[in-house]
């Protein structure tokens, strides 16, 4: 079988299986707050509004994602019509960090918390879609910046 044909198989098959595999309560993906509902929400996500007041939040999850006891905050947001973003808010002891953004799905975006390595820190896989085009990426917290370490199609779908 050639490595194309197998990862469209991966993609066709990984898709629909991670769409099922929810997360609990605590961390799961959460629809873009209202302006007054922000306040209500973490802190990290509250810092993001601050510092992005025009940009639109598409989705959001909290989580440890560092693996120090506070919750942080993965956040996709638009950029323009054809231009999403993601970036995580890190709550470290010194106050909000936010890390590198990286191109986000267009469409049907979903992030899912995965312990994937069984050890700290915690991915994360965000997928979603461009059109007909779907992608998927893993990422992961790594000194303070949002690694990329596995994906397939997210270039099309970003």
């Amino acid at each position: 079988m050639s490595s194309h044909r197998f990862c469209q198989l991966f993609l066709c098959l990984s898709i629909p299986c991670l769409a099922i595999m929810g997360c609990g309560e605590k961390g799961s993906e959460q629809e873009p707050p209202g302006k007054t509902e922000v306040l209500r929400h973490s802190e990290a996500l509250q810092h993001f509004k601050r510092q992005n007041r025009e940009r639109e939040i598409i989705k959001w999850v909290e989580a440890d994602l560092n693996d120090d006891g506070r919750q942080d905050c993965i956040v996709l947001y638009r950029m323009s019509k054809e231009k999403n973003m993601m970036r995580v808010i890190l709550d470290l002891e010194r106050g909000h960090f936010d890390t590198n953004e990286v191109p986000a799905p267009i469409s049907n975006q979903v992030i899912q918390l995965r312990d994937i390595d069984r050890k700290p820190p915690l991915e994360f896989i965000v997928q979603g879609a461009k059109g007909a085009k779907m992608g998927f990426a893993v990422f992961r917290i790594e000194e303070n910046r949002l690694v990329d370490l596995f994906g397939e199609g997210m270039d099309d779908c970003c």
